[in-house]
């Protein structure tokens, strides 16, 4: 289990909380460039600031098929060193970009079929997605601010390239 703090998702969102009466709400993939509203009590929703984790490969498909936003994926593995020490720069991440970009987490060991479908190869490792393709990738142990950067360069390359 990743210890880092984590929103979760389905196949049609991410899955938030409010924060007035606490009741779950989903962000459907498609909307989380706008701001929205508690579907019980109408309390404004922050745009999702911590990593989603992501639990299937169907949940993977819809988010990267779906999200209006470009998707920082982080592949990372409870036994690995490096990833456990990057996870609070993660999730550091996710709250800078939150409403301009989505930050989510795929457990390699928990979720093989993703990983080999995507080729990783070494963990940590990071992959922008925008429009439903990859756009790049990095590996290595990395400061939030680097990340941001490297995720940055690849949406705006992504966007030039639209």
């Amino acid at each position: 289990m990743n210890p880092s703090p984590h929103l979760l998702a389905d196949d049609r969102g991410v899955v938030t909380q409010c924060p007035r009466c606490h009741r779950a709400n989903r962000i459907p993939f498609s909307r989380l460039h706008q701001s929205g509203q508690c579907g019980s009590c109408k309390a404004p929703l922050a745009h999702p600031a911590l990593p989603v984790e992501i639990e299937s490969l169907a949940i993977f498909s819809a988010l990267i098929a779906g999200a209006s936003l470009p998707v920082l994926v982080d592949f990372w593995a409870p036994w690995c060193g490096p990833c456990q020490m990057v996870a609070p720069e993660v999730a550091r991440l996710a709250a800078l970009v939150a409403g301009t970009m989505l930050v989510a987490k795929v457990n390699t060991e928990a979720n093989p079929d993703i990983a080999g479908r995507l080729g990783v190869r070494s963990i940590p490792l990071f992959v922008v997605f925008f429009n439903g393709k990859e756009v790049d990738r990095t590996a290595g142990a990395m400061g939030a601010e680097q990340l941001q950067a490297f995720a940055s360069a690849a949406a705006r390359r992504a966007e030039g390239a639209r």
